[in-house]
């Protein structure tokens, strides 16, 4: 028992505590620990347990429209959904039709894109205000993918009435629209059972007929994306969010949008440049055009202009008085319908030779059966599109959760995006995620419910059915104006480095090999070595941290660093080291050496040096043996005496110490041990006797320069096999030594950890080498002195040790 109190200032709370100091048996035997154990039979059971309640619960889940439907307020939110969903919708239109340019797809795709994909999160998403779309970053992936499996010169051919080469191009969207990659996990087990069918087009030209062997899939990967997406939606793979860190996903991002602002730089300048993919694609892409500049289309250039300087200046000042507006100024549909009227009546593309949007097909397009096929070329980048398009929809969607008060469930996200994507794929659409600046409309505008997305859909579907004839001659500068100009505050993520730096490192060198690897590499690559990349700074992070020796605060059962706190006091023959780190193969060893250097003793030099001083003993025994029965032979009666032999422990484990210490090194106290027979003097053995066995030998030791070494662990969040092979091991070295291995504040689950692993078997470490706290351990380890004190010879006993010379080297390692 003891009795502590804390001295503190007259106005702080004080404290008194009178308990027995325990170690863990003691306190679970004390207070009932119970039993957690949940066998696995009854988790299967429960597994697939049937219950009406079960499959209401499952139901209502997977569709979060039965939840907040029947509770939604008309009178008091549709207006609100209607104004802001209308207000979206005309910025979801032009905006999809200029991240479809990204995708090197037709414009109609973006009206696709930002139709179908509406209808299942309306029932299956749980991001109230989100709204699906098009968003630049997936778009310019899918146009890698594009441009890879449907280059464009698989589709020109040589015309010899017009004595110039041409491009099918209604054939070549065509197929464009059956590509884009979005598949995640299932792909590989999908691929194993779908044998892919190769098809034949044939391409009639004027005198020139050819083969062009494409694959039917006119929006295969978008369904095979979309079934891997659902299957880690029911897999619950949402968890591998977690793993792509803010610092990665902003220097992707910034990457993403310079790659865009350069893509989009040829419609701006209206110049022709060739579709470049894979590594260097971007610097490919630059060089030409900037050798293309002499020829700039002077009339899309002041289209693109016009439409930036205005679009900027227009968000400026409704960012500046956002509360005084009643609904964001959808300008974007302001400058599109503009430009249409300006460049149609005054025939401004056939006078000046601009690229326009051409023909839009009205109505629905007519649904087709997607196939598997080309799997293998769209691996990567599916998998990239699948995990950066939820990330980018569940950050999205928690922030309009933090700010309207609602739960957002990751998997059920997961699963949303996945069904979204798998119906569109029959329509013909490429990838989608949030749209992020058609949400954040409806979110400024007063949205609240999924109903703001079902008028965003209506205004999609307006266009798709009769407004799209009336923008074909909206100019291309006009829509890349527009993508440049959104790309704003992505670009402005460059100076990301400078406050990172300040901040963390090791965030900031993640930032940058995740920039540069997306803008050099291409984006699939990015996503790569961006995840690779964090996860090897986490592993960093947890195989260096410094463990320090800590000591007590004075007056108060607080241990902490010495070198931090001045007003400290050490306890007598007791070494306290933490560690703040997982314990498990990667630095297990460097745990170790951290600890031999806290302490100043190495356990393992000093057996080992033992072990050679024994050996070289045994030797020069063997050979005063020899000359013993020389010399009975002559002088039978003679006996022989041996000196005890005297040599210093740190002289010992100095000789096997590679590292050579300081001159200003303090040097730790001077241990000796005596080597001497143990059971038969030499001279009293019959001539016809053999002596004993050279193979042990007793040790006597005098006091190490510490007891006792506690380990405070309650930085250690888990130890795998290889932790607990060293505590074990710790363990038998410093018992060897006579010194007691006490382990504080160990972690209800590392604890298991160690149960399992066998750390307490065979009598490895002693269950009652466990404390609750580091204060406890010490006072066991004062009352263990205490008795070794008064009952010297069984401490002589306990230090009684013998050595085989001959250890098994293999069972020594393994």
């Amino acid at each position: 028992m003891f009795q502590y109190a804390v001295a503190m200032q007259p106005d702080r709370p004080r404290y008194v505590i009178d308990r027995p100091a325990y170690n863990l048996p003691d306190f679970d035997r004390e207070f009932d620990k119970k039993s957690r154990q949940f066998p696995l039979g009854e988790k299967v059971k429960k597994l697939f347990r049937c219950s009406v309640s079960r499959l209401r619960g499952l139901l209502f889940r997977h569709l979060p429209v039965l939840s907040w439907l029947p509770k939604y307020k008309v009178k008091e939110n549709l207006l609100c959904d209607v104004i802001s969903g209308v207000s979206a919708g005309t910025i979801q239109v032009p905006q999809g039709m200029a991240f479809a340019l990204l995708a090197s797809l037709p414009p109609v795709n973006g009206l696709y894109s930002s139709f179908f994909p509406l209808i299942p999160y309306f029932f299956m998403g749980t991001a109230h205000q989100m709204v699906p779309g098009t968003f630049a970053v997936l778009s310019i992936m899918v146009g890698i993918v594009c441009l890879q499996l449907a280059p464009e010169s698989d589709f020109s051919h040589f015309n010899a009435t017009l004595n110039a080469t041409v491009v099918d191009t209604a054939l070549m969207n065509d197929v464009r629209l059956g590509i884009s990659g979005t598949l995640a996990c299932l792909t590989a087990i999908i691929q194993m059972l779908l044998n892919p069918t190769r098809w034949s087009f044939k391409v009639k030209t004027e005198r020139n007929e050819r083969n062009v062997r494409y694959s039917l899939s006119k929006s295969d990967t978008f369904s095979t994306t979309s079934v891997c997406v659902i299957g880690l939606g029911f897999m619950q793979f949402g968890f591998v969010a977690i793993y792509l860190s803010e610092s990665f996903v902003r220097g992707f991002m910034t990457a993403a949008g310079l790659q865009i602002l350069i893509s989009v730089l040829k419609y701006i300048f209206g110049i022709k440049v060739p579709p470049y993919s894979g590594p260097l694609a971007v610097i490919y892409t630059l060089v030409d055009i900037i050798r293309g500049l002499p020829d700039t289309n002077i009339a899309s250039l002041v289209f693109a202009l016009v439409s930036s300087v205005v679009l900027f200046v227009v968000k400026e000042l409704s960012a500046r008085y956002r509360h005084k507006l009643p609904f964001p100024v959808p300008m974007e549909i302001i400058i599109v319908v503009v430009a249409t009227a300006v460049s149609g009546p005054l025939d401004l593309p056939e006078i000046y030779h601009m690229d326009i949007v051409g023909e839009i097909p009205l109505g629905f397009p007519a649904p087709i059966l997607p196939t598997v096929s080309q799997w293998e070329d769209m691996l990567s980048t599916a998998f990239s599109l699948a995990i950066v398009g939820y990330v980018i929809n569940l950050a999205m969607g928690r922030t309009l959760a933090a700010k309207h008060g609602y739960d957002v469930d990751p998997n059920q996200e997961m699963l949303a995006l996945g069904c979204s994507n798998f119906l569109g794929s029959f329509f013909k659409i490429h990838v989608i995620c949030c749209a992020l600046s058609v949400t954040l409309a409806v979110d400024s505008a007063g949205g609240t419910s999924q109903f703001a997305s079902l008028c965003v859909m209506l205004v999609v579907m307006v266009t798709m059915l009769a407004l799209g004839a009336f923008l074909k001659p909206l100019p291309k500068s006009v829509l890349g104006a527009l993508i440049a100009v959104n790309l704003k505050n992505t670009l402005l993520q460059l100076s990301d480095p400078f406050y990172l730096w300040k901040k963390s490192k090791l965030d900031c060198c993640v930032w940058v090999v995740s920039f540069l690897a997306t803008f050099f590499l291409s984006l699939p690559y990015g996503v790569a070595i961006g995840v690779g990349f964090s996860i090897l700074i986490v592993i960093f992070k947890t195989q260096f941290r410094n463990g320090s020796a800590i000591v007590q605060i004075m007056d108060t059962d607080i241990y902490k660093n010495p070198k931090v706190y001045s007003k400290v006091t050490t306890v007598k023959g007791v070494k306290i080291v933490n560690y703040c780190s997982p314990l498990y193969f990667a630095n297990a060893e460097i745990f170790r050496q951290r600890v031999i250097r806290k302490t100043g003793l190495d356990p393992g030099k000093l057996i080992l040096a033992r072990r050679k001083f024994l050996e070289k003993e045994q030797k020069e025994k063997a050979k005063e043996e020899k000359k013993d029965k020389e010399t009975r032979r002559r002088k039978p009666s003679s006996l022989v005496h041996m000196k005890s032999q005297t040599i210093s422990q740190l002289e010992l484990q100095n000789d096997f110490d590679m590292n050579d210490g300081g001159a200003n090194k303090p040097e730790p106290p001077t241990s000796y041990v005596n080597f001497h027979c143990s059971d038969i003097e030499l001279g009293e053995q019959a001539p016809d006797q053999e002596p004993p066995s050279p193979s042990v030998v007793a040790l006597e030791t005098q006091p190490m320069p510490f007891h006792t070494l506690i380990l405070d662990l309650a930085g250690v969040c888990f130890i795998d096999l290889m932790g607990i092979k060293v505590l074990t091991k710790m363990n038998s070295s410093y018992t060897t030594l006579g010194i007691k291995l006490y382990l504080a504040n160990v972690q209800a689950q590392v604890y298991e950890e160690l149960e399992a692993g066998g750390a307490f078997d065979d009598g490895n470490i002693a269950r009652s080498n466990l404390f609750l706290s580091v204060h406890d351990a010490i006072l066991f380890a004062q009352q263990t002195t205490g008795e070794r004190q008064v009952s010297p010879k069984a401490e002589k006993a306990r230090q009684e040790l013998a050595f085989n010379i001959h250890e098994d080297l293999e069972q020594e390692m393994f």
